[in-house]
């Protein structure tokens, strides 16, 4: 029977006796005695050892069975002097015979810490009582040998007996050790985490935000019944790593490294070995945070630990590289990946031709295409695709469609992407007609050309000045059903603009409105800056309270488009006001901006040479960039030799 403990830990247990058995409690103040005993009302006999107050008859009202309480999730929320009690009723009845065999009797409800303190103060206990015994062994051989080491006989006796007290001293702590372990076994090592000790702030520093209630409460409940099961079977293993692995890739699709850590240790508290897909479950989700040095870490510790890592272990860690703009670690990676024997697929190589793609490096872009086809690995759309982005970004047409021929003799489909980097090429060299050409050849080959697309060829019409060819191919791109977005009438602006055609600019921004796209900040800017080519500031100030009526913030190049039409006319009181009221919005002026505000005191009557010179120096104290063209203007305010008295005072103030 038990101790006296509260009410409502021995009621917690009751759901864990054996059918048929019930407890029975006695006292006051919060505080029972309680023992268990038959509750069947056919089996009313008293259990042996018990007082005699719980011979008599009980009868229990029917139930429903309850599923057992005590678990380490139940018994988590209770204080650790409860929690400790109730161990102690836990072993009672289990030294009965009167718990569920699936219940844990081994104080599994303490926490790790607990249960290492437990273990530890029972070690201690026992090296406590040992060295005791010694100890008093030694004192009574003193006192032995202080009688009976006069004599050969009584020497001999003494040698014995010390011999026999240090091989005592030897081999009881060893015994008492391995008695110990049997009776407490130790909790299962957790996988070896990598070392760390990441910065305030960083991702793996900071506590989780909210746990995830629902999903944490089966999956502990899974992993405490693997705990505490003595033999738990193979099928058992499979399914517990499985749920951890999906809370791994949970948290790791989210960007929390924290959850995916803390799941990751619980696979080694359970007793099970993490698998690849763990490993890359949170190299995955330190790499969508852009922590690619922790990423490598736990590559390093997946590698100690013994397990290989395979083709997604790299191609992880390559594609965080080439997000944040390291090329040179997209390429380290795939170098350390052939060193360790994992082959390469086309991802792979891929992956490093955009990364040397993106930081426009066409030759070490070309020279791993090169590496691609000599390692028998065959190149795919994405690593030609890359390519022509690279040359469309130079505006190297040639370049580009020489990639496309080479793309298509090796059997490969051009995809609506790779059309699309080719018209852009086109595009940006101001080729209408070249544009044109390969339109029509992605409409032969089956391909549907998309917004992107028609963009890029209306961005083409729009180099090239001519506002009526971008509106016929607005006109198409809506007669095939492609619904156009901002850039595609920001690109039919900006040909407007280019023109100072203020009509053609206004209509087009009417059917933007009509066509239900929500114009962004470069499109009224273009707008604006065709009013400002056009002197046509009446129609420029209307613009700017449509946008701000329409719930688009303006920046430092609204301002500039919206004020140069003013500077021109040497209104430099307006342009002083926009001033004022860009900085009032948390706008930083640059050199756009300084630029116009001089060009209105220099097309002012009279010029304002104090003020220009004081706005100057100002400028420069906030560390606006003085180029060419806001130091022309300067020059034809204050006069070229006071102009390069200015600048030269800027420049030994930077350098200073």
């Amino acid at each position: 029977w038990l101790k006296p403990f509260p009410l409502k830990l021995c009621i917690s247990l009751e759901p864990n006796l054996r059918p048929g058995y019930s407890l029975r409690f006695a006292g006051s103040r919060g505080f029972v005695v309680a023992a268990a005993r038959a509750a069947l009302h056919q089996d009313s006999r008293p259990i042996e050892g018990l007082p005699g107050w719980f011979a008599q008859p009980i009868r229990f009202k029917e139930r429903a069975p309850r599923p057992p309480r005590f678990s380490a999730l139940h018994t988590s929320r209770l204080p650790r002097h409860q929690r400790l009690a109730l161990v102690d009723q836990q072993r009672h009845l289990g030294a009965m015979g009167l718990l569920l065999p699936s219940t844990p009797a081994d104080g599994s409800c303490l926490k790790p810490g607990e249960q290492r303190s437990s273990r530890r103060f029972a070690s201690m206990s026992m090296l406590a009582f040992l060295t005791l015994a010694v100890f008093l062994v030694d004192m009574k051989l003193q006192e032995v040998t202080s009688t009976t080491a006069k004599t050969p006989e009584g020497m001999n006796f003494v040698f014995t007996a010390e011999l026999l007290a240090v091989g005592a001293c030897l081999v009881l702590p060893v015994v008492a050790y391995q008695i110990h372990l049997r009776a407490c076994p130790p909790t299962p090592r957790s996988p070896k985490l990598p070392k760390s000790s990441p910065s305030k702030g960083s991702p793996c520093s900071e506590a989780p935000k909210s746990p995830r209630t629902e999903q944490g409460n089966a999956l502990r409940e899974t992993t405490t019944t693997l705990r505490t099961a003595s033999a738990p079977s193979a099928e058992a293993k499979r399914s517990a790593l499985l749920r951890l692995n999906q809370a791994i890739s949970a948290a790791a699709k989210e960007g929390d490294i924290a959850w995916a850590e803390r799941w990751f240790a619980e696979i080694g508290r359970s007793g099970l070995d993490p698998d690849a897909i763990s490993y890359n479950s949170v190299i995955h989700a330190c790499a969508r945070k852009g922590n690619t040095r922790r990423a490598g870490e736990w590559l390093d510790s997946m590698k100690a630990e013994g397990v290989r890592p395979n083709t997604i272990s790299y191609n992880i860690l390559m594609d965080a590289c080439v997000k944040a703009d390291d090329a040179e670690g997209a390429e380290m990676w795939l170098a350390r990946m052939i060193d360790d024997d994992v082959e390469a697929n086309e991802i792979s190589y891929a992956t490093v031709i955009h990364a040397w793609s993106r930081a426009g490096d066409l030759a070490k872009a070309e020279w791993w295409l090169r590496q691609t086809i000599e390692a028998g690995v065959q190149p795919n759309v994405v690593s030609y695709n890359s390519l022509i982005y690279a040359c469309g970004r130079r505006g190297n047409v040639q370049g580009a469609e020489r990639w496309m021929h080479e793309m298509e003799q090796r059997g490969l489909d051009p995809r609506v992407t790779t059309y699309s980097a080719i018209i852009d090429a086109c595009a940006k060299s101001g080729d209408v007609d070249r544009a044109e050409h390969w339109m029509s050849q992605m409409v032969c080959a089956g391909v549907e050309p998309n917004v992107v697309s028609y963009s890029a060829m209306m961005d083409a019409c729009a180099k090239a000045e001519d506002a009526e060819r971008a509106e016929v191919w607005l006109l198409r791109m809506q007669e095939r059903g492609v619904q156009p977005n901002a850039h595609s009438f920001s690109a039919l602006v900006n040909s407007c603009a280019k023109r100072g055609d203020v009509a053609r600019a206004c209509r087009a921004l009417s059917r933007m409105e009509d066509a239900g796209v929500a114009g962004d900040v470069v499109v009224y800017s273009a707008v604006l800056d065709c009013c400002s080519k056009a002197g046509d500031t009446a129609q420029a100030k209307q613009v700017f309270e449509q946008m701000q009526a329409r719930g688009v913030q303006p920046n430092v190049i609204t301002y500039s488009a919206l004020a140069r039409p003013f500077a021109h006319r040497g209104d430099w009181q307006q342009v002083e006001a926009l001033s004022r009221e860009l900085t009032s919005r948390g706008l930083a002026m640059n050199e756009y901006f300084l630029y116009v505000l001089l060009l209105g005191y220099a097309t002012a009557k009279p010029k304002q040479i104090a003020r220009a010179e004081a706005a100057f120096l100002d400028a420069r104290d906030r560390g606006v960039k003085i180029n060419k063209h806001v130091t022309s203007v300067l020059t034809r305010v204050v006069g070229k030799a006071r102009c390069q008295e200015l600048v030269t005072r800027s420049l030994r103030t930077d350098g200073r």
